[in-house]
């Protein structure tokens, strides 16, 4: 936690600034708890390896920097590719093996899949509609996701197993 339980009290913090804290710190836990657990000799295991990884998604490089959450260094950087624009709290991201989110290279909305363990972009569903994205959710099923397609006005429904566009639903101006 940052600093203890004290700055939750903080009459300063707003609620976005909670929320921010809350969904780093659970993307923290929810990326340890995919590391990979090869079996090696445990000689052959750092303590580094064991350690709780917080990754921090850096929209303008298009990179992940990976920090020691027990002694808050930074590990390394790697490149993704991709400008991660959103992950909360308050919407699922995680199909189970996979963080679910969306980029807007070239103002063209594309559903991404970052694996964990390798630190990669390793699915994507470009050619969604114009951008820009605000959100993907993933649905209860963990099969499928919703992500709303901003300049064309319309919501993607999409099959994550077959990265594939289902459907797509007309809504009003800029959802």
């Amino acid at each position: 936690m940052i600093g203890g339980g004290d700055w939750l009290l903080s009459s300063s913090l707003d609620r976005r600034t909670v929320l921010k804290g809350a969904s780093t710190m659970a993307l923290g836990v929810l990326a340890s708890a995919c590391v990979p657990t090869a079996v090696r000799s445990a000689a052959a295991v750092s303590a580094a390896e064991e350690r709780e990884t917080v990754y921090v998604f850096n929209v303008g490089s298009k990179d992940v920097t990976l920090i020691d959450a027990a002694n808050r260094q930074v590990r390394e950087t790697r490149p993704l590719g991709a400008a991660v624009r959103w992950l909360s709290n308050e919407q699922t991201y995680w199909d189970g093996s996979r963080i679910w989110t969306y980029d807007f290279p070239n103002d063209r909305v594309q559903a991404i899949a970052i694996d964990p363990k390798q630190v990669a972009v390793t699915k994507t569903i470009a050619g969604l509609g114009r951008g820009p994205g605000h959100s993907l959710v993933v649905l209860p099923d963990k099969k499928k996701a919703a992500v709303n397609i901003a300049g064309d006005n319309l919501i993607a429904f999409l099959d994550l197993e077959h990265a594939a566009v289902d459907g797509t639903l007309q809504t009003g101006a800029f959802p």
